[in-house]
């Protein structure tokens, strides 16, 4: 274990992970520094519309920055330079096992297209950072990414957040604790 000096919570380290047997997720966060705004776009969800991240799962973790861009230019119709990986995390099964690793990249937009190929499909729309923070608040593990992006030096910051950790998994009704995820940091 690992000691999270910041809060005095203990991190696992996972020394035998076989990165091939994980599911590969990433995420694109495209960010306008320019008017300090972050876009994301709209998913439907069981009826209801929310705003997330532009995501897919990729094949291999070799060299996934042209997936991301792939991914930004389909579903949220940007194009823009990668400034950094701004977070890794491994989400883990209900016995504490990695099932996959997640990175999320930061990218500073610079085309912003009219025409994209999710464009029937999905919305998009640029919000501050603190309104992202509100529409993200469920993702912990994205919080905690948005806070390593060039706004988290920034004045465009108003309060400081604190991702929460989730809940003990032996607290949650059954049917939930198969739709919530438990996600823990790559540390090293």
């Amino acid at each position: 274990m690992i000691s999270n000096t910041e809060n005095n919570e203990s991190v696992p380290v996972f020394l035998d992970i076989d990165e091939d047997e994980l599911k590969q997720v990433i995420y694109g966060l495209p960010i306008d520094p320019r008017s300090n705004r972050i876009m994301l776009t709209s998913m439907k969800d069981k009826e209801q519309e929310k705003w997330v991240l532009p995501k897919c799962e990729v094949e291999s973790h070799e060299n996934q920055e042209p997936e991301v861009h792939r991914e930004v230019y389909e579903q949220a119709g940007v194009r823009g330079q990668i400034v950094g990986l701004v977070g890794s995390f491994y989400e883990c099964g209900k016995k504490g096992k990695p099932k996959s690793h997640i990175k999320i990249y930061e990218l500073q937009i610079d085309e912003l297209f009219k025409k994209w190929p999710d464009k029937k499909r999905r919305e998009r729309r640029w919000f501050s950072y603190q309104e992202v923070l509100e529409l993200l608040a469920n993702k912990p593990y994205l919080i905690e990414s948005l806070q390593q992006t060039c706004f988290a030096n920034s004045t465009v910051i108003d309060r400081p957040i604190k991702p929460t950790p989730p809940p003990p998994t032996s607290t949650k009704p059954k049917d939930e604790k198969k739709a919530k995820r438990f996600f823990r940091k790559v540390v090293g």
